[in-house]
């Protein structure tokens, strides 16, 4: 009972860092003509973040769309999220590293993932708006 409602109680009382929950998204269309849409929604607790994020990717071959849960840690202005996706039909996950930017109005970093499609690890930078 310590350990599990004790603790976090007291870290979020006397947490005294940003608040970074809420809605952040992205909206890119890249020069080969296809389209990559984020939407994450986060819940806050201390340092401890969880929530939702959806990926929907648009182009002329293919349109996929992705939902994940994440879990992860704001600490002294960066965020390290995991990503894990909801459809067990067409696994894939991922982890974000980002930095709390422009006076907290953007999360700028780097998604890697597993591409399901080549079964290769990926890296594309990516910016977040606060919505």
């Amino acid at each position: 009972m310590f350990i599990l409602w004790f603790i976090p109680s007291y870290q979020a009382w006397r947490y005294h860092g940003a608040d970074v929950s809420g809605n952040w998204k992205s909206d890119n269309t890249y020069d080969d003509g296809s389209r990559v849409k984020v939407s994450m929604q986060l819940v806050q607790h201390a340092h401890t973040l969880k929530g939702s994020v959806f990926f929907e990717i648009e182009s002329e071959h293919k349109n996929v769309s992705s939902n994940f849960l994440v879990s992860g840690e704001y600490w002294e202005g960066y965020f390290t999220i995991t990503l894990k996706s909801i459809d067990r039909k067409m696994f894939s996950n991922g982890a974000l590293v980002m930095k709390l930017a422009e006076g907290g109005c953007l999360m700028v970093g780097h998604f890697t993932f597993r591409n399901v499609v080549k079964d290769e690890v990926e890296s594309e930078p990516l910016i977040l708006n606060r919505s």
